[in-house]
């Protein structure tokens, strides 16, 4: 993968890891907004602000809200579409122990684990010591997937003159309770289709994607 890029994934991947999101909890709203403000300051989007918006959980009580972004190709009028979809939100962090203030602080976190690896399984203990892997809750599940998709639009906005077709994200919120994110993205994907005439070629789920990265996590 291009140094650039994989560099990029990484940043993104850790600025939402930094911001706890655990299901049910008002944190999914602030990384619900990272991911907008993120999307939002790509010069596609500031300059096609209709193609961003928010798509409300009805009747939630927090009043939780997924992101969902369009990048519209201009070469041609293929109606093709693919859509990319990735969660938000996290499991607890109360597994975490003694070190759960560290657990959306990938950095720190991978170092607290150094000074206790003698107190880790031998295969964990050989991960942490190569430097190839990062800790973190939600790192892997699915904030990464979520960065790849954020950085691989922002590449393809900047040739978006030869892209043949169109691209959908839906950052979705509580994937991990009651899918209410993906359940009211549904409907918006839907009327997307009737009304823009978008003819779905496939749906990518990103979770757990992290073949090609150099950053690899554990929890």
């Amino acid at each position: 993968m291009n140094n650039r890029i994989s560099s990029r994934i990484e940043k993104i991947a850790i600025e939402l890891t930094n911001q706890l999101s655990v299901v049910e909890t008002p944190e999914e709203l602030d990384v619900t907004q990272k991911v907008y403000d993120i999307l939002i300051n790509n010069e596609y989007f500031r300059d096609n602000p209709e193609n961003i918006r928010f798509v409300d959980v009805p009747n939630d009580g927090l009043e939780r809200k997924s992101v969902l972004a369009i990048l519209k190709g201009q070469k041609g009028n293929s109606k093709k579409t693919v859509v990319l979809v990735g969660h938000t939100d996290t499991v607890g962090i109360s597994d975490y122990g003694n070190l759960k203030e560290y657990a959306n602080k990938p950095y720190l976190l991978t170092k607290k684990f150094k000074e206790i690896a003698y107190k880790l399984p031998e295969e964990v203990r050989v991960d942490l010591e190569s430097g190839n892997y990062l800790f973190g809750r939600g790192l892997f599940d699915m904030k990464t997937g979520d960065a790849i998709i954020i950085a691989l639009m922002e590449e393809i906005s900047k040739d978006i003159e030869n892209l043949d077709g169109n691209i959908i994200f839906a950052a979705v919120c509580d994937e991990e309770s009651n899918s209410g994110g993906m359940l009211s993205i549904v409907p918006e994907l839907v009327r997307l289709q009737e009304n823009e005439e978008f003819e779905y070629e496939a749906l990518i789920d990103a979770d757990y994607n992290l073949k090609e990265m150099k950053i690899n996590t554990y929890i």
